[in-house]
């Protein structure tokens, strides 16, 4: 067991690693998967004033299920008052980048579309989600991302 925070790098092979909103923001850090996420809006989820939102999501449906997920946590002010957003793994949509039937959009573009317009540094690109050998991040301490270093930290959990 260690005290020292953990510090999640940036890594350019993750497909939201082309989410960047510039910035520095400090708050507790909070969130998940998305879909798990969406799911608790209007039936449990606290407000996330004042947050860091830690996202990611494995693809199940398509591109869509992003969308719809995304906007109803903004159309539900459930976004309002974030201080930051880390992005993790979206496992499953590095096909989507470069497909023709989408209209050239792929998950970049989604959530570019619809985290941009918060106003609020984004990092993306974290190696944490589904993947092989995901990291072990407390939430509900807190963590500060900053873009242009490329790093969450997050303070321990127990000291």
């Amino acid at each position: 067991m260690t005290n020292d925070p953990v510090v999640l790098h940036r890594d350019p092979g993750e497909v939201a690693a082309a989410i960047t909103v510039d910035g520095t923001a400090t708050g507790i850090l909070v969130g998940g998967n998305l879909d798990a996420i969406r799911t608790e809006t209007g039936t449990g989820l606290p407000s996330l004033r004042g947050t860091i939102l830690f996202l990611e999501h494995q693809k199940g449906t398509g591109l869509g299920e992003v969308d719809r997920a995304l906007i109803q946590l903004t159309r539900s002010g459930a976004l309002d008052g974030l201080h930051g957003i880390a992005l993790g793994q979206f496992l499953g949509f590095e096909q989507t980048t470069d497909d023709p039937s989408l209209g050239g959009w792929g998950i970049t573009n989604v959530l570019r579309d619809r985290l941009n317009r918060l106003g609020v540094p984004i990092l993306g690109g974290l190696p944490a989600g589904h993947g092989l050998h995901p990291p072990t991040i407390p939430l509900g301490t807190q963590a500060t991302i900053d873009t242009a270093a490329g790093t969450l930290t997050v303070e321990p959990a127990v000291y």
